[in-house]
Order: structure tokens, then sequence, then C-alpha cells
């Protein structure tokens, strides 16, 4: 028989006795964060806490539980409750404060509640590692194999023996002077189309944790400025000069790709400034496939070094046609 004391499991939640599943759930997931052992070390209060609410969510998740709970009343007279038989007991198998021996599957249930497995609860992985990585635009649009290395932190033979570390990196029996650094090669595949500043997760490449199970190394792209084009997202912008005839008159012209030169057709009486917009012709999208568009901006080149037939010709254009582009202006 539990003792008289024990508290009522609504109570211990903070839930009404007709709180529905999803109160149930998200009031646990709020008391579970704020009292794991994970964030509580060394705290008996905590821990004690936790334990509480792990059994009082045990049975009100329960559908089959709860009714008999509600049934009995409080958790004393409970079959399942604490202290009574066939009801649940901490185990202290991988520490203090974790897991039921008789709810089956709670560890997994409560580390999917906080975003963990059971097994990273029991096992906390090493340190996640991040290396910046370098690329020119013609590797993104192609997609790279590259070489990276990654820094590791050893610890000596000493103090790992005497269980004197934290994370699996430093030597604290040491004071940092038996820890000894040194790297890694490792060859990746960066896919094509990504953009500076987004994640590629290699996973377990990063540190080994006191159990040696790995975190996690993390790539970060910095994609370097390019000479002629300018990156908009999955969008290629770049300039296009034309002469003056050229605009005039209309002209099939060639122009720059990452994939090499292609033809478009330039309209006659082109402007400075109109954009021509090359369809697929951007960069590759990392989600839906296909490629983005590639926007040439003309420019018209004035000559500077005129001969005096050239200029002739170009007073008596002028002499013929006499409209005024800024007649508009105000």
């Amino acid at each position: 028989m539990a003792a008289a004391n024990a508290r009522d499991y609504y109570e211990v939640l903070g839930v009404g006795r007709t709180a529905d599943e999803k109160e149930i759930k998200r009031a646990f997931r709020r008391l579970a964060r704020k009292y794991h052992p994970d964030a509580n070390p060394g705290n008996a209060e905590a821990e004690k806490k936790f334990k509480e609410i792990s059994e009082a969510y045990g049975v009100l998740s329960d559908a089959e539980k709860r009714a008999e709970y509600d049934r009995v009343g409080r958790a004393g007279g409970f079959p399942g409750g604490p202290g009574a038989p066939g009801g649940f007991q901490w185990q202290t198998a991988y520490g203090p404060g974790y897991g039921f021996q008789d709810f089956e599957g709670f560890e997994d249930m409560l580390g999917n509640l906080l975003g963990r497995t059971g097994a990273a609860q029991r096992r906390p992985h090493g340190r996640d590692l991040t290396v910046e990585v370098d690329l020119t635009l013609n590797d993104v649009y192609t997609g790279v194999t590259r070489q990276v290395t990654v820094p590791v932190a050893q610890v000596c033979a000493r103090c790992r023996g005497a269980g004197a570390i934290s994370g699996g990196a430093v030597c604290l029996a040491c004071g940092g002077q038996g820890q000894t650094r040194h790297s890694k090669r490792l060859e990746v595949k960066i896919p094509p189309g990504v953009q500076t500043g987004a994640k590629i997760r290699l996973a377990g490449q990063g540190e080994a944790g006191p159990s040696g199970r790995r975190g996690d190394l993390y790539l970060i792209p910095r994609v370097l400025p390019h000479d002629f084009f300018t990156r908009r997202g999955d969008d290629l912008l770049c300039e296009i000069p034309v002469t003056f005839s050229e605009a005039a008159l209309g002209a099939e012209i060639e122009v720059p790709t990452l994939n090499g030169k292609v033809k478009t057709k330039l309209p006659a009486g082109t402007s400075s400034g109109r954009q021509l917009r090359l369809s697929g012709k951007g960069m590759p999208r990392v989600r839906g496939g296909g490629h983005g568009d590639l926007y040439a901006r003309i420019y018209i080149v004035a000559p500077k070094d005129l001969t005096p037939e050239e200029r002739r010709l170009i007073e008596r254009l002028g002499e013929l046609r006499r409209a005024d582009p800024r007649a508009t202006l105000r």
C-alpha cells in the first residue's frame, strides 16, 4: 500500500481530470524537459520529481490504466501505483533516474517526446564538429568530391582508463595536459546546388563520447564570389555588352553559362537595362530537381574611337530621327 500522502497523478502533471491525451502529453513533455536527470545532474530532488511525473504519465497516457485509476481513486489504492505489487519499479542498470522495468518501451517513448532516443539518453554521444568548405560556383553547379580535414580530440590512455574524462574529449586529471589533438581526412561528396551557410550532416563522423558513440560532422559550404555571375537563390545574373547596331536592329548573340555558351535572340530595339531570361540555365535545385534561370542584363557599348565617316553617319541618323527620349521626363 502506498503512503497516505501519495500525490494525485493529475495534480502531479498539473492537468484537470477531464484533460485529453494531447493535454496530458504536453504537460508531461514540459515537466520532463525541466526535471530530466540530463538537465539536472546530481540533483536528487529533480530526480525524484522526474520519477513522479513519469509514473503519473505512465498511467494517465494509457486509456485502460487511466480508467482503472479514475475508478479506484488516488495512487494509494491503485494496483499499478507507487509501491504496489506489479507497479512501476525504478532500475539503476545504467544510472539512477532512468527508465522502468515494468513499463515496456517507456525509454524510447520518453526519448521521442524529448527529441532523443532511449539509447542517446543512456549513452551520450561525443561532440558534434563543424568544418567550413570553400567552393567555387562551378563546384556547386556540378557537385564535387572533396577531402576535408577534421580536428579530433584524443584523450591519453591513463586518463581514459581512470574515467577522468568529460565528453570523451578533455583529460580533467591532467588539467588538459594529457590531451593531444590530431586530425583525420574524409572524402565527402558535396551535392549540386548547395548554398553558403547550408549544413551537410555526416552522421557519426564527430568526436567519440565516453562509450565510443560518435557525434556528427557538419560541413558548412562557403561559395566564393564568381567574376562574371552573381547568384540569387537558384538563379544566375550577368551583364552582356552589345553594340548600338545590335540593339537597334536585333541580332543573335552568345551568352556564357556555367555549362558553355548558348545562342539567344536579341530583339530589335533593345534598350540598356533590359533582361533576357534563359530558362533552366541557372543553378541546380537541391530540392525538386531541375535548374533555376539565367538573367542576362543588356547594356549598350558606345564606341569611343569613331572614324570621320562613322561620325558623319551617326550625325546623319540623328538628323533623320529627332525623337527625344527625355520628352516625358518632368
